[in-house]
């Protein structure tokens, strides 16, 4: 808990006086998280590489398949102009995922350690509007 509490938020005006949410964690090569969607917010890798993938729109997945099952199999059969928005974390990069995109994402180190942070942008946005 000392860790995350000493953590910098990423600068970002949803982040300066709202709730956020902060998630950690770490895993191995070749792991990673299978494609889902949720609020947006930010990650950064703390240790290691991370490799992301992310559409605006739900894309084709087998929802008991990995994520490294998606991008050996249906990644490498994707015409050029369907590949899904990509880039890889090194250590202190920070990507920044939109509300309710697909993402997924593969661990390419030995290990990989990370910090995502998750704001309430959404509510923050339509309270502009």
């Amino acid at each position: 808990n000392i860790f995350l509490e000493d953590y910098d938020l990423p600068p970002c005006v949803a982040c300066e006086g709202h709730t956020v949410a902060l998630a950690f964690g770490i895993g191995n090569r070749g792991s990673g998280v299978q494609w889902h969607v949720h609020g947006a917010g930010f990650s950064e890798s703390v240790h290691g590489r991370k490799h992301w993938v992310m559409y605006k729109d739900r894309p084709a997945f087998h929802p008991d398949r990995t994520s490294r099952n998606w991008m050996e199999y249906n990644y490498t059969r994707l015409d050029i102009q369907d590949r899904p928005l990509e880039c890889t974390l090194n250590p202190g990069d920070l990507v920044y995922f939109p509300d309710m995109y697909w993402h997924a994402t593969i661990n390419l180190d030995p290990y990989t350690a990370f910090i995502s942070t998750f704001t309430q942008e959404h509510q923050y946005v339509d309270a502009e509007l």
